[in-house]
């Protein structure tokens, strides 16, 4: 008879300066769990969309970081998911994100075969939804960014202009910016699938935005912005860690209010056009969302104080009417 014998082992990994430990799940036999998702997302590929499945492998993958590559469907528990939630936290991922995490694993166990209990696990994990920061930049921000004295061929500059090319072109997403076609451009209009949800967008291209494209147009490429050279996906996560560097300088140089990233741009362009009375079916479809529900996450920070303004202005209105009845 051969005895295999399972041990625990201990991470020790450093946050903050401090040494902590971390638990490594004790494996047994049975069906491993990285195996069993993967085959759920495969199965799953043709329904879900692109977006979706990256959040599933990114989800499976930052739970296997936790519970170790060995981790078998059996041994996943309430006790088990706790604990990955825990240690989320201790690594300083939002709430958010840790929400994210648990609905998308959750998802994928639910269409596993071998454990009709697994979703169980996921009873008492946090799958809520908390305020988020306020990511647009207000008008004195902008101002500031758009006064400041950059060298022409300096990447700041480079960085500014694309920054402020997202916001010009209805809150185009930087990995869209990036891998935009020359081929794309046709009859004064930029048109493009987003990469994210796949829904098509149309924008005009207004002389600000030509400006731009002129300034950084190269003959010997096949992109409007000369940000990739290959395409590959690799490629593009390097220009964007490194325009994300280069916002964060922007932000320190300028003294803004609030730090600039990718993700900024977009929700600019969604609050002031909000803020300009734009109606939110056509803000939606500018931002390529397929429902307006997702829209107003970009445009919740201000609707309270469009509220406000409309409660101060119904209540001086219910007061003259007071003292009009009055007199």
């Amino acid at each position: 008879m051969i005895k295999i014998v399972f041990h625990f082992s201990i991470r020790v990994y450093r946050k903050d300066g401090k040494t902590r430990s971390k638990k490594v799940v004790n494996q047994q036999p049975g069906n491993r769990f990285i195996d069993v998702a993967t085959k759920a997302i495969e199965q799953l590929t043709a329904s879900r969309g692109k977006s979706t499945l990256d959040n599933y492998r990114t989800a499976l993958a930052s739970f296997l970081r936790f519970a170790g590559q060995g981790i078998t469907v059996e041994r996943i528990s309430q006790q088990i998911v706790e604990e990955w939630q825990k240690w989320l936290e201790e690594q300083g991922v939002k709430l958010n994100t840790i929400s994210c995490y648990m609905r998308s694993l959750r998802s994928m166990v639910s269409h596993t075969e071998t454990n009709s209990d697994l979703n169980e696990a996921f009873d008492t994990a946090f799958t809520g939804s908390t305020k988020t920061d306020k990511r647009s930049l207000s008008s004195n921000d902008l101002r500031k960014l758009c006064t400041m004295q950059l060298p022409n061929d300096s990447p700041l500059r480079f960085t500014r202009d694309i920054f402020l090319f997202s916001i010009y072109a209805l809150g185009m997403p930087f990995v869209d910016v990036a891998f935009l076609r020359k081929k794309q451009l046709a009859d004064g209009y930029i048109e493009y699938q987003r990469h994210k949800t796949r829904q098509p967008v149309r924008v005009k291209v207004e002389p600000v935005m030509q400006r731009i494209i002129n300034r950084y147009s190269r003959a010997d490429s096949p992109y409007v912005f000369p940000i990739l050279k290959t395409g590959s996906m690799d490629e593009y996560q390097m220009a964007r860690n490194q325009y994300n560097r280069h916002l964060r300088r922007l932000s320190e140089m300028g003294r803004l209010s609030r730090r600039l990233t990718s993700y900024v741009a977009r929700h600019s362009w969604a609050s002031m056009a909000y803020s300009a009375n734009v109606d939110l079916s056509v803000i939606s479809k500018a931002l390529g969302h397929s429902n307006s529900k997702v829209t107003m996450t970009y445009i919740r920070e201000i609707d309270d104080c469009r509220i406000d303004k409309a409660n101060r202005k119904l209540l001086r209105d219910i007061a003259k009417k007071i003292r009009l009845v009055k007199t």
